[in-house]
């Protein structure tokens, strides 16, 4: 496993935050565990971003990793969003979906701080606040992180009671993360039993209105697949394409049987696609 620290110290310099915890998970989990640290929330882009041909498993940030001088909650609150927002925005695995990120809180906040609910629509589902900010926790999640499902239950969370700013022309999934999941399916369409399970594993990742957005961005013959074999696409799904790829691909068949059959055979220049040079010139075909 990999992970990505960005966590704060004690302010006496003595305890080693990361230590502790690694000592503690390999004591309890008989786990080793691959990390590097971050020391300021930029850091934390710049390493997501150049790791994208191995990808970390896991990000653990404090709050307090930047300690703002003389700053108001409500600056506090805002940084944080921002700093968040922005990272999650990088920080996705091979498949599209988000990495694991555990929040440890600042000791001031509760499960009641509306910063929660706000955080939890940009998918971090592992905050730790008051009492639960403990190594032991902290641990438990690195093992077991929490899904969505579950962060909902346990921080009361009516989405309902949500409120979502909307911009105009505003993307659901920014462009890398969707680039991200369609190269997926692209790469393994041959593989139907792993599209079908990444298909699940969006399901339970992303809310509806992105699910349907990144349908849309798939090509029809992953979606055929997804269609005859996924129940989860099928219940996503609000057009068959079938019969939209049966008659795409025969319509193709009959083009091809045309030229096959085709008996011209008018000489002159061939024009070639994409062979032009600087000076307009069009190349020759020899025959």
């Amino acid at each position: 496993m990999r992970i990505l620290f960005a966590v704060s110290n004690s302010d006496n310099g003595k305890n080693d935050i990361v230590d502790v915890i690694l000592d503690e998970y390999q004591r309890v989990y008989k786990k080793i565990i691959s990390y590097k640290r971050a020391f300021y929330f930029d850091a934390i882009i710049d390493e997501v971003q150049q790791t994208m041909d191995n990808r970390y498993d896991l990000i653990v940030i404090s709050e307090d990793l930047e300690k703002g001088i003389n700053e108001s909650y409500d600056s506090e609150d805002e940084n944080l969003y921002r700093h968040i927002d922005e990272i999650t925005d990088e920080a996705y695995k091979e498949d599209g979906t988000g990495i694991p990120i555990i929040l440890i809180c600042r000791d001031r906040r509760s499960e009641q701080d509306p910063i929660i609910s706000q955080l939890f629509t940009l998918g971090v589902y592992n905050i730790l606040v008051g009492r639960d900010r403990t190594i032991q926790n902290v641990c438990a999640l690195i093992d077991k992180p929490r899904n969505k499902k579950r962060a909902k239950m346990l921080y009361n969370i009516n989405p309902k009671g949500l409120t979502y700013q909307k911009e105009e022309n505003r993307k659901l999934i920014n462009n890398k993360e969707l680039a991200s999941i369609i190269k997926f399916f692209v790469t393994y369409q041959d593989k139907t039993d792993k599209c079908v399970r990444g298909f699940a594993k969006i399901c339970r990742e992303y809310s509806d209105e992105q699910i349907q957005e990144i349908i849309e961005h798939l090509p029809i013959e992953v979606r055929v697949i997804l269609e005859e074999n996924s129940k989860e696409y099928f219940e996503h799904a609000k057009v068959s394409v079938k019969n939209i790829y049966k008659q795409k691909t025969s319509s193709l068949e009959e083009r091809n049987l045309d030229i096959s059959e085709s008996k011209n055979t008018a000489g002159g220049n061939v024009i070639i696609p994409n062979q032009m040079n600087r000076k307009g010139l069009i190349k020759k075909n020899n025959k």
